[in-house]
């Protein structure tokens, strides 16, 4: 289980990557491409700036995801390779989707530099990045749903994925936009929308989670060996994901009390932990994912 650490790893960053871009952009670009009279002027310089270094955010972690991927290939001078069965692989169309979604972000980073005038043409690549962003998160899922892995081949693989990418997305967005431009409005949405995406991932853990949950799926009789997935990793993870819970309340409180006393954002630091132990609990949950299928040498 342990030896799944680049699949770990790769799966959570490109996530996150993902669920950073729908908080922070797609939303608000394809509500701009259907309905052109809502796009607004360019963006001034300070938020031209927090664009810029939130799309340079995404971009890195989608790197990082393709760099760690690597680790996880016995020949990895054979990835040239990885592209060329779309018609039938979901591996293929998942390392199509995630370069096309790490293209439209270059692309969107360069014209948010440049600021071209009209803001359309942004908008319409900023659009196309978050569709990509989408089909990459889905080719993962459906990577994973196969009829051999029937402890993967249910709506808990999708679910799991999609919760992750958003509730760690709005975290990493609300704490980047805190730390460079704090009191912003949307920072205050996004640390909302943090509270339910993790109470929401304590609840779905809880009954769901695949041989540990309390309506969990169980696995079948079989010859195979039992699956490495201990029991205290799946508590650890409940426990870390409830103290983050925690510990964005209290940020929510404590950036109320300072917009009410007209002094400046001190909740970088609770947020910081809470995201580090959700992060932490994401990790202990894709353990226990890649726990629940036994594979031979692995």
């Amino acid at each position: 289980m342990l030896k799944e650490w680049p699949l770990v790893a790769f799966t959570i960053v490109g996530q996150m990557a993902v669920g950073v871009y729908l908080t922070a952009f797609f939303p608000w670009a394809l509500l701009a491409v259907v309905f052109p009279a809502s796009a607004g002027p360019p963006p001034d310089g300070a938020t031209q700036g927090l664009r810029i270094a939130l799309l340079a955010l995404v971009f890195a972690l989608l790197a990082a995801a393709a760099l760690v991927s690597f680790f996880h290939l016995h020949h990895p001078f054979r990835a040239r390779y990885v592209l060329s069965n779309l018609r039938s692989s979901w591996l293929s169309r998942e390392i199509l989707f995630e370069l096309g979604f790490m293209a439209f972000v270059a692309l969107g980073v360069f014209l948010t530099w440049r600021q071209p005038t009209g803001v359309g043409l942004l908008n319409a690549v900023l659009a196309l990045a978050g569709l990509m962003g989408i089909m990459f998160l889905v080719s993962m899922s459906k990577l994973y749903m196969l009829p051999a892995a029937p402890a993967w081949n249910h709506a808990y693989t999708p679910l799991s994925f999609i919760m992750t990418a958003l509730a760690l997305g709005a975290m990493a967005t609300a704490l980047l936009i805190d730390i460079l431009a704090g009191g912003r409005q949307i920072f205050g949405y996004l640390l909302l929308l943090s509270f339910p995406l993790v109470g929401a991932k304590i609840i779905f853990s809880l009954f769901l989670t695949p041989g540990h949950g309390i309506y969990g799926s169980r696995s079948g009789p079989s010859l195979r060996p039992p699956a490495e997935t201990p029991r205290l990793l799946h508590l650890g993870r409940l426990t870390l994901l409830t103290a983050g819970l925690v510990l964005i309340g209290a940020a929510i409180i404590a950036r109320d009390v300072e917009f009410r006393a007209a002094t400046g954002s001190g909740v970088s630091g609770l947020l910081a932990v809470a995201f580090v132990l959700v992060l932490a609990s994401e990790v202990a949950g894709r353990f226990l994912f890649y726990g629940l299928l036994t594979r031979p040498g692995r």
